[in-house]
C-alpha cells in the first residue's frame, strides 16, 4: 500500500526525484596506459523534499504542541526498525523507500518555529528519501 506524501507533510511540498545513483568501480594498471572500470550497478536514487509544516490550535501553546507531535511523527519514520515504504506524490510512485533525512531550517535569528497568527505555527523542512528502485 502507498502512502501519499502529502499525507505525511503537508500539501505544501516541493518534490525533486533525482537520477539513479549508478556506482562503478575504477582500477588502473602499472605499466599501462588507461583505465578499466566495472559497472556494479544501480544504487537507488534520492527524492529531496522541501515544504512547509502547518499546525493551529486553540491558542498558540496548542498550535507550537500540535506542530511538535507533527515533527516526531515525521521523525519516528527514520528510526532503524521502520520497514521501507512506498510513497506517492502527483501521480508518481516511490518504492521501497526510507527516510533518510529530515531537518527543520531556520531563519537568520536562528528560530525554526514561527507563529502566524495566535492561533496557528509553521516551520520549514527538507527531507530527503531513498528509493531502493
Amino acid at each position: 500500500m502507498a502512502t501519499a506524501l502529502t499525507t505525511i507533510f503537508g500539501s505544501e511540498l516541493c518534490v525533486t526525484a533525482q537520477p539513479q545513483i549508478v556506482h562503478r568501480q575504477y582500477t588502473g594498471f602499472p605499466g599501462a596506459n588507461g583505465l578499466t572500470s566495472i559497472h556494479l550497478g544501480t544504487r537507488g536514487r534520492q527524492i529531496f523534499i522541501a515544504g512547509r509544516l502547518r499546525a493551529s490550535g486553540s491558542n498558540y501553546s496548542n498550535a507550537r504542541q500540535n506542530l511538535v507531535k507533527k515533527i516526531a511523527d515525521i521523525d519516528a519514520l527514520r528510526q532503524l526498525d521502520q520497514d521501507v515504504a512506498t510513497y506517492t506524490y502527483q501521480g508518481e510512485a516511490y518504492y521501497d523507500c526510507s527516510l533518510d533525512t529530515f531537518e527543520l531550517l531556520r531563519d537568520q535569528f536562528g528560530k525554526a518555529i514561527h507563529y502566524k497568527s495566535n492561533k496557528e505555527c509553521f516551520c520549514d523542512f527538507v527531507a530527503a528519501i531513498t528509493s531502493q528502485r
